[in-house]
């Protein structure tokens, strides 16, 4: 049976109306950056010892829409990506933003490109961006690809006035997944719900059914969370509770949220088994928030913290 951890509320946030929060990274010392849109604009706050409030530049509009689709962690500061391959990169909190372009996957669609980036994270490890890529038609549904971006030890921002080729995009082989409602028809494809890293590997997962590019089927077939090696092999898949998974800040530890939306999964990273639980009460964590208004949860130390439309809570985790 698993260890039930309690919680209580440290900092609750609140943000005036017409602000949504959309992310949130603990960064080194006591430094916390809080990714959100206000009235529109994007911007960054920067809360602790460096405190900044870091206006973004607007991202690439599609059909009058315009947002930045991922949030990261990046060396001792943060980045963020747009849908069109644009990769803002703050290196430390001391240094100006820094933009990255990545050249369109797809050449016939050079003339009017459409979207394609749907994730992007930063592996400290092995110096490298993991980022998941949208098949060709699909636009704005979760990413059918995935490969590594390689930007090596120079000055990265030596690269800034060429685009960095995606190359090697890599998908999910079906054949390894139980089968979906849709069964696999010809040209279809598991999504990729989640993109993570661990030491040198890459870490998927996928849930099935509404993860389909027809979206025909239940939202939780099952919930998969698959290894890759360096250079992409295989190695296992491993079995989790069906839900919604987040990637932490923590080099130990990723947290599902379940179906239920009562509790939060904590697992280890180091052997994939549940280390512990957190029950999602209004007391412990919440506040007057409902556990259907959490957009995301993150983890560093022994806080956790979850947020959504309006308002973030800072959980410190009490009996662990």
């Amino acid at each position: 049976m698993s260890i039930l951890v309690k919680t209580e509320i440290r900092y609750q946030y609140k943000f005036r109306k017409g602000t949504e929060v959309l992310g949130v990274l603990p960064l080194s010392g006591n430094d916390l950056a809080i990714f959100k849109h206000q009235l529109g604009n994007p911007t960054v706050s920067v809360y602790g010892n460096f405190e900044k409030e870091i206006n973004l530049p607007n991202p690439t509009k599609f059909n009058n829409l315009n947002f930045y689709i991922s949030f990261f962690k990046y060396k001792k500061g943060f980045g963020l990506s747009d849908s069109f391959g644009k990769i803002i990169l703050c290196e430390s909190l001391e240094y100006k933003l820094k933009s990255v372009q990545l050249k369109h996957p797809y050449p016939d669609e050079a003339t009017h490109p459409l979207p394609f980036l749907s994730s992007v994270i930063y592996n400290e490890d092995d110096d490298t961006f993991i980022i998941g890529v949208e098949e060709a038609t699909s636009v704005f549904f979760p990413p059918k690809y995935w490969t590594q971006i390689k930007i090596g030890n120079q000055n990265i921002f030596k690269f800034l006035k060429r685009k960095i080729a995606i190359k090697e995009l890599k998908t999910l082989d079906v054949k390894r997944y139980p089968k979906t409602s849709r069964n696999f028809y010809d040209g279809e494809w598991l999504n990729i719900q989640s993109i993570g890293a661990y030491k040198n590997k890459t870490l998927i997962y996928t849930n099935g059914g509404a993860a389909t590019r027809s979206k025909s089927g239940p939202d939780f077939e099952f919930s998969i969370l698959s290894e890759f090696d360096k250079d992409f092999k295989f190695i296992i898949n491993h079995h989790l509770e069906k839900g919604k998974l987040f990637f932490t800040a923590s080099q130990d530890y990723f947290i599902l949220l379940p179906q239920s939306r009562k509790k939060l999964i904590v697992y280890n990273k180091h052997n994939f088994q549940v280390d512990y639980e957190v029950s999602l009460t209004p007391k412990q964590n919440l506040g007057m928030a409902k556990s259907t208004d959490v957009y995301f949860v993150n983890m560093y130390g022994n806080y956790l913290y979850i947020g959504g439309k309006g308002f973030l809570n800072i959980c410190k985790l009490k009996n662990k």
